[in-house]
């Protein structure tokens, strides 16, 4: 099979997807995992797989979703 340079090399995702909901007043947003996201070996871009539950959970609350794509820490 050929390779480009767009594909990724990790079976591991390189970032993770969340959802999150604004919580009015002080309180914290919660953060809802919904993907996983691997990254080109080129940088120039992302692989994303995205479960809409959790984007649909916001928006049956009458909502807006927000996702925030985050680089997941190195495991040591």
């Amino acid at each position: 099979m050929m390779t480009t340079h767009t594909e990724t090399t990790s079976k591991l995702p390189t970032h993770t997807i969340y959802v999150v909901e604004t919580k009015e007043g002080n309180a914290k947003s919660d953060w809802l995992t919904v993907g996983a996201a691997w990254e080109h070996t080129d940088g120039g871009g992302l692989n994303l797989s995205i479960n809409t539950l959790g984007i649909s959970y916001l928006k049956d609350k009458g909502q807006d979703a927000t996702l925030v794509v985050r680089r997941n820490k190195s495991q040591a």
